[in-house]
């Protein structure tokens, strides 16, 4: 009879230690800088040109993202002055620095937008990419991305 409400609170622990672990598990995936630049860079269709890796510390300036905060990341960017491609995921040691890395790609945007606007004419098809641009957080990872065909973008981070 006394191994009974042992083994319940056994049990018991057990259960809970079980949810909490679960709990951990939930949620998107992080990005994973390499391998998911890597598929979306290989995606049919995605970019419409050429794009050239960028080292950390310069994206890191270009974003206006603390390089200290950063684990890894991979970007890449059209390689002619009238493309707006461009690929970004970060890695960042804490949610706060994921969270700042994030408003500061959202940023990026709109100084992207803005800039563009003033050579309309000119950057037309360009435009239209940055209307579809996909900026998102999941985690501690960052993903900003401008492309030609976000299909299949979508299908990516729908999981797909």
């Amino acid at each position: 009879m006394k191994k009974l409400p042992l083994a319940a609170a056994s049990f018991l622990l057990v259960c809970l230690l079980a949810a909490c672990g679960g709990q951990e598990a939930k949620g998107p995936v992080p990005f994973d800088p390499n391998a998911d630049t890597q598929t979306l860079l290989e995606a049919e269709g995605v970019f419409s040109g050429e794009l050239l890796e960028v080292d950390q510390a310069t994206a890191c300036a270009l974003y206006g993202i603390d390089e200290d905060t950063v684990e890894t990341c991979k970007v890449y960017m059209g390689n002619t002055g009238v493309s707006l491609e461009e690929l970004a995921i970060f890695t960042l040691k804490d949610a706060e620095g994921a969270e700042a890395a994030f408003k500061a790609l959202g940023y990026r945007l709109e100084d992207q937008t803005e800039a563009a606007a003033g050579y309309a004419d000119y950057l037309k098809d360009e435009l239209s990419k940055l209307e579809g641009a996909r900026n998102q957080q999941r985690r501690n990872s960052v993903l900003l991305i401008v492309c030609a065909d976000y299909g299949p973008v979508e299908t990516f981070l729908n999981g797909g």
